[in-house]
């Protein structure tokens, strides 16, 4: 019954199929993968994906270059048949479609892009690294790619995976070595898409941040070891470092549903927007210098300066709800705040403090109303950079001052 339905779906969708475009030459493929951010759940669908292929000439492609696209949450006859059917319920926006339509505003005639979003809701990261599930399907669907490409006579690589994952990993606190593991997934994926693709390109992993810690039961903004800030953290670590790594965008300046945990639709489309420049940067120049965060704390009695990768710096209170001390805190070990006033300056932050901050965590967007997400009462911060082209949030930090 099964090699049956799977006939009849298989007939469906070539009576479906639409023209291919016989002037391509090249397929980027730029696939989104981690938890439930990564696949849009709860985000109301804004993107007409039923066109999405018609209206790009057949250069927005989906898994296995196909023209057909959603319910990423399932997969196989399971999916084939929601797509055939246009089922509506789970028929959620993710941030891939936003970014494949600007890639392919930016990228030349004969360039497709490739998209997809892969991995699984509510589940942290040590079950979707190498040797998962989630992981094995990703890859496949990569392959399938690849050797679609193939058939056509088409290059075909993967410049950039957007990885959107970290909140279970906050919720349930595992306490892995989250960075550690994220280092290893990058290592892997790379070598494993490579073996597929034959590319020598690397594949760069271009990180969001996630920024759910007041939705934590644990979770204390005084408290100097705070584990739920370890996560964001060594997301924007890893993306400071550059090598695998380039800075996508912290979502905490968006709109979440409910104010809860999983990005709208709007939020969903700009993070995709903001994650394409970044790709684009990687197929141009192989790497990326977007995104702001700290490189240098320096510390003198009460007073902190933090420098940071650009300049620029400027305060945003309209995006984002003004937060106390636009962000910063200064916690001690025995867990006072002892901030006093935060100074901008177009290239550092100063602050001063009420006490002297030797061996004190110093904290952007590491506070929040209890239960909220998002720029309007979540964990959050006012310090933004702009370059003439672009506009860069700051990303979250905890860093201990020497």
């Amino acid at each position: 019954m099964r090699k049956i339905l799977y006939l009849v779906c298989s007939m469906l969708v070539m009576m479906a199929c639409s023209k291919e475009n016989k002037d391509l030459k090249v397929v980027v493929c730029v696939p989104v993968y981690g938890q439930s951010l990564a696949l849009g759940e709860e985000a109301v669908l804004l993107t007409d994906i039923w066109c999405l292929y018609d209206d790009s000439n057949g250069r927005i492609l989906s898994e296995g270059l196909g023209s057909s696209f959603g319910y990423y949450e399932d997969q196989g006859i399971k999916q084939m048949v929601k797509r055939l059917i246009k089922y509506s319920n789970r028929l959620n926006e993710n941030s891939s479609y936003a970014m494949a339509k600007a890639l392919t505003e930016q990228l030349g005639k004969d360039t497709a892009v490739c998209i997809f979003a892969g991995g699984r809701g509510g589940t942290d990261i040590s079950r979707l690294v190498k040797g998962s599930n989630p992981y094995n399907i990703f890859l496949g669907n990569i392959r399938k790619s690849y050797e679609k490409a193939q058939e056509r006579g088409i290059k075909f690589y993967v410049p950039a995976i957007c990885w959107m994952q970290g909140e279970s990993d906050m919720f349930d606190y595992t306490h892995v070595d989250y960075k550690k593991l994220l280092k290893q997934f990058a290592i892997d994926i790379n070598n494993d898409i490579k073996a597929i693709t034959r590319q020598k390109e690397e594949v760069k992993i271009v990180t969001y941040q996630s920024c759910c810690l007041t939705r934590c039961w644990k979770f204390d903004p005084l408290q100097y070891n705070c584990y739920e800030a370890t996560i964001p953290q060594a997301q924007m670590e890893l993306a400071r470092e550059k090598g695998l790594f380039a800075a996508g965008t912290p979502v905490y300046p968006f709109s979440f549903v409910d104010e809860r945990i999983h990005l709208d639709g709007k939020s969903q489309q700009e993070t995709g927007r903001r994650h394409a420049f970044v790709v684009l940067d990687i197929i141009r120049k192989g790497n990326s210098s977007a995104g702001l965060y700290p490189t240098h704390i320096a510390a003198h009695d009460s007073i902190i300066t933090v420098k940071f990768n650009r300049g620029l710096l400027a305060i945003d209170t309209t995006t984002v709800n003004t937060a106390k001390n636009l962000g910063f805190s200064v916690i001690t070990p025995d867990g006072r705040d002892i901030t006093n006033k935060v100074y901008v300056t177009p290239d550092s932050i100063v602050i001063t403090c009420n006490a002297p901050t030797k061996a004190c965590s110093i904290r952007y967007g590491i506070n929040g109303t209890k239960q909220k997400t998002g720029g309007k009462a979540g964990p959050r911060g006012n310090i933004k950079a702009a370059d003439g082209k672009r506009d860069y949030w700051c990303f979250m930090f905890a860093e201990k001052v020497e």
